[in-house]
């Protein structure tokens, strides 16, 4: 489903859209009582509404599935704050049993408690027969409290403005068995034909538009075709049917926008999987492309930047989109699918990293860009392949970004790729050619776990100093020497087999102490190089 938005120039529709939006908003107030408050069943609801309010039942369900559309949401959110307190409230407990000074164990326990305390209140509130609802939302609300801070002149003022921002929308909703995809609002000959409530007069009214976006779809899914009725008492008959397209009137700074909602079929693709493919790597800061030929070799790579800070989420959404249709057509003039990975932000946004790494999370529209990159690739014919996330930064910065001379990104991008193509991923050390050695009874583990251990010797290991706090440390030494890598035993060609002793590790691999315990071993400094070869293979320790 795509949605387009233009502005409605004539001004004399507003003493006509004004009360329609009024009307709604109240009565969406009121079905909420009704529903939640008072329990009542929403068939009994809905001929009571119709008797009484003196609108149709498309306008009621328009009412119902937009106030749904709001509990539905703020339930998610209060979901998605009690998994991110209840995973706050368990680091808080681990960091208790180990700090040591009893001022820091105080402010932990302090913080605890309020943690607590939060989470009792979401749980509350999300078992509470009526859902905590706020219509022109909590933060308007408070503004009559500080008049003055807020820019109100007195209550009256405040009150008028609250008023007109609950009633600054209202929904039109469409079906695919009525004239024109809509029963209520019809879009004909460049106007749309706007029916009021037969509670303000039942007129209807002409509303002169100019969709100047896609307006050629919007035309094609009002053209009629021929289907066939699926269910019903008339399944199996052939009728013209058109697409149902669903109207949202919006006012902006008394300025009325008028969006219209309807499906678009996807347009057949053209592009080719032998051809090769183009990998996107998502960063805060921007897109990493990397192409690939049909032997998974990169042949082309860029960035695509962005910046979102200090931008509005409609500048940043046209920023990203951008980018989006930049990498598209890309993948379309060269013939090959886009590969993306498969990412649930929802999971990253649950875990506390911190106020930088939150902020960033909030501010960059993880959403917007994968309905972007989707929609954009069902417009242009582009086959989109959503890949597992695992270790592709990892999987990049191991195996592509030194030899071909590629950003950690970039890389990530060609791991992104290969993995669409279903290339493989051993993980292979600097010069053996060959996957790292396991033990026959562990020979069965994915590929992954190679790559985990791999990442983990990667990591800056703390090293406990006998120096006082503030200096800098012993100077590293000058004379000392570094061995190179020792040579095969007796047969350097011979190949290695699984199990077998490998010729050479990777230097990453012979620092002692670099991996943790491997195949459930103990933690020791004996490193990679103790566990998997004898140490006279490895050489001498330094």
């Amino acid at each position: 489903m795509i949605t387009i938005e233009t502005r409605l120039r004539d001004e004399a529709l507003l003493p006509f859209l004004a009360p329609v939006a009024s009307l709604c908003s109240r009565l969406e107030r009121l079905l909420f009582v009704a529903l939640y408050a008072q329990g009542e069943k929403l068939p009994d609801a809905k001929r009571r509404f119709l008797r009484e309010h003196r609108i149709t039942a498309r306008q009621f369900n328009a009412i119902r599935m937009q106030l749904e559309a709001k509990v539905e949401s703020w339930r998610e959110v209060k979901q998605l704050n009690l998994t991110m307190v209840s995973s706050q409230i368990e680091r808080t407990t681990a960091a208790i049993a180990k700090v040591k000074s009893p001022f820091a164990r105080h402010g932990k326990k302090r913080r605890l408690r309020r943690l607590l305390d939060r989470k009792a209140r979401i749980e509350r509130e999300l078992a509470a027969p009526v859902p905590s609802l706020c219509f022109g939302s909590r933060h308007r609300f408070r503004e009559q409290f500080e008049l003055k801070a807020n820019g109100h002149a007195d209550h009256a003022a405040w009150q008028q403005e609250w008023r007109a921002a609950r009633a600054s929308s209202f929904y039109v909703l469409g079906s695919a068995d009525e004239a024109c995809g809509n029963q209520t609002c019809q879009y004909r000959g460049g106007e749309l034909h706007l029916r009021l409530p037969d509670a303000l007069g039942g007129l209807t009214i002409t509303v002169p538009v100019k969709f100047s976006y896609r307006e050629c779809d919007l035309l094609a899914a009002l053209t009629p075709t021929r289907q066939t009725i699926t269910r019903g008492p008339r399944k199996g008959d052939d009728v013209d049917r058109v697409s149902a397209v669903s109207y949202r009137f919006i006012r902006r700074e008394d300025r009325w926008s008028v969006q219209a909602m309807f499906e678009v079929a996807a347009a057949p693709v053209t592009t080719e999987r032998q051809q090769g493919c183009v990998g996107v790597d998502l960063n805060p800061w921007g897109l990493a492309v990397t192409r690939i030929d049909a032997s998974g070799n990169p042949v082309d790579h860029f960035d695509l930047p962005w910046t979102l800070a200090g931008r509005t989420e409609d500048q940043a959404q046209a920023e990203i989109g951008d980018a989006v249709r930049g990498v598209v057509l890309y993948a379309r003039e060269k013939g090959v699918p886009l590969a993306t990975e498969r990412l649930d932000f929802a999971e990253t946004k649950r875990e506390d990293r911190g106020a930088r790494c939150n902020a960033m999370l909030s501010a960059f529209a993880y959403a917007a860009f994968a309905q972007l990159i989707r929609g954009r690739c069902a417009r242009e014919g582009v086959e989109l392949i959503e890949v597992h996330p695992a270790f592709t930064s990892v999987i990049g910065k191991g195996k592509f970004a030194h030899g071909y001379g590629l950003s950690v990104h970039r890389a990530a991008a060609c791991a992104i790729a290969r993995r669409a193509l279903h290339f493989g991923e051993q993980l292979r050390t600097r010069s053996a050619g060959t996957a790292l050695a396991l033990p026959a009874r562990n020979r069965t583990r994915h590929v992954w776990h190679n790559w985990g251990r791999w990442a983990n010797a990667q990591r800056p290991r703390r090293v406990r100093s006998s120096q006082p706090k503030g200096s800098h440390g012993p100077e590293p030494s000058c004379d000392r020497e570094t061995t190179p890598d020792p040579a095969p035993p007796n047969d350097g060609a011979r190949a290695c087999r699984a199990g077998g002793v490998m010729p050479r590790i990777n230097a990453a691999f012979t620092v002692p102490g670099a991996i943790p315990g491997i195949n459930g071993r103990t933690r020791g400094s004996r490193g990679l190089a103790g566990s998997l070869s004898p140490q006279a293979l490895i050489g001498p320790r330094i």
